[in-house]
């Protein structure tokens, strides 16, 4: 019994113990923000893009993603896309930047293209559609439509205010890069919650549904062969930055390119150059006419007879000299032109100084003819002897150009061409010497 008590009150003492040393936890509230905070909020979304003519194409590079990302790839996808080479109209990827790769083939795209960066992998999409008539209208209709992608008003600017890319690799002359040159678009914003891009390409018609550039249901969305995601994410006529667009809106300054009447006159032939607010500055040579302007055009001018002018052109480009010198020797005889010439022009190239800047210039002739003398012409009395050598004569009806290449300070080289009739290039000469002496840039 005394055994029992003594259980009892062990087992009592021990509950007390145990009661006595625990305490109730405090209960603690906590708040749970329903927004995120400022610091966590989602960047902007930047998109940069290239729309790039080939004759019977147009050619979409698409980059879109947060900003931070795009903003570490934006150098290397202009330097791509200013130096992206085409053979018979369709680009050549085989040469990438360092960390781009090939992405998994996409329905309605020529390629993708994986680019790292530290805070997104970004989705490079290329592809293209058949070239409108009206380049300035497919530019627009695209441009506005990848503005509204990233929650922007569409732009009554031109080319909705895109911009000019110059090509390092283009041909500088044809008038498909004139008439069609290379756009850079680079547009920020935040889209709308749950906005979706439209299709691909925008034509005439309308975008194409699902196409090459469809994109997410929210900005940030990327594909890739292993993303784990689904969905689709100077010179006046090199460029229109933001500052000059806003300059040219403030009327400060006047937009280059544009269309001057065939044979205006702005004031004396032998005047300075008219525009003042132009960055390009010369003496006129007496007798120069307004030529036809374009969007790549610095200045354009007729010169000679009403009836067979040459034309004087002045463009910024890139390509490189021998590159250049060899295609327009090709020009004026619609032939392939043998290393051993190309050199020959090279070496006697003509150098002079142009507003600070040592430049060259080649004056190509075309071959010459050969022409045998007239046997019904020949003196019956002369001694019966052999003929003597043909005399060398400049092609009949043949064109000639006179080309001057300025390399300038921002990589590219400043084009000052004068093409046409033999006859009017060679009494020419002097008056273009003179000219481009006279060039201020």
């Amino acid at each position: 019994m005394v055994f029992s008590h003594c259980l009892r009150f062990l087992g009592a003492s021990s509950l007390i113990f145990m009661l006595g040393c625990s305490t109730e936890a405090p209960i603690v509230t906590y708040q749970i923000p329903t927004t995120v905070p400022a610091a966590l909020t989602a960047e902007d979304t930047r998109m940069v893009a290239a729309i790039l003519p080939q004759e019977k194409q147009a050619w979409f590079f698409k980059l879109m993603g947060r900003e931070s990302a795009v903003d570490a790839a934006e150098t290397a996808f202009k330097e791509f896309a200013q130096n992206v080479r085409f053979n018979e109209g369709v680009p050549i990827l085989d040469d990438l930047p360092e960390g781009w790769r090939r992405g998994a083939d996409r329905a309605m795209r020529f390629a993708s293209i994986n680019i790292e960066t530290p805070t997104q992998q970004l989705d490079l999409s290329i592809s293209q559609l058949a070239r409108m008539d009206d380049w300035d209208k497919l530019v627009v209709m695209n441009v506005n439509r990848w503005r509204g992608q990233v929650g922007l008003e569409p732009s009554e600017e031109e080319w909705a205010g895109a911009e000019i890319l110059p090509q390092r690799n283009a041909d500088p002359e044809t008038e498909t890069d004139e008439d069609a040159p290379a756009i850079w678009v680079d547009v920020i914003g935040r889209p709308a919650a749950g906005a979706s891009s439209m299709g691909g390409p925008m034509t005439a018609g309308g975008p194409m549904s699902g196409g090459p550039f469809s994109g997410p249901a929210g900005p940030f969305a990327q594909t890739g062969s292993d993303s784990g995601k689904t969905g689709d994410a100077v010179d006046p006529h090199a460029g229109l930055p933001r500052e000059a667009r806003e300059a040219i809106a403030s009327g400060k300054m006047k937009a280059p390119g544009k269309a001057i009447p065939q044979g205006s006159k702005s004031g004396p032939e032998t005047a300075s150059s008219e525009d003042a607010d132009s960055k390009l500055k010369y003496d006129r040579p007496e007798g120069w006419r307004d030529g036809r302007m374009s969007v790549m055009r610095m200045a354009a001018f007729n010169v000679g007879p009403e009836d067979a002018p040459a034309e004087v052109t002045i463009i910024t480009a890139g390509g490189d000299l021998r590159g250049n010198v060899a295609r327009w020797m090709g020009q004026i005889r619609e032939s392939a032109v043998p290393d051993e010439e190309v050199d020959e022009a090279l070496e006697n190239a003509e150098k002079l100084e142009v507003s600070g800047h040592e430049g060259q210039r080649f004056v190509l002739i075309p071959p010459t003819l050969k022409s045998a003398p007239d046997d019904d012409a020949k003196d019956d009395n002369s001694p019966d002897e052999e003929s003597e050598e043909p005399q060398d004569s400049p092609a009949s009806g043949g064109t000639a150009i006179d080309a001057t290449i300025i390399p300038m300070d921002n990589g590219f080289s400043l084009f000052v061409k004068m093409t046409g009739p033999v006859e009017v290039v060679q009494a020419q000469t002097e008056q273009m010497r003179a000219f481009l002496k006279s060039l201020r840039f």
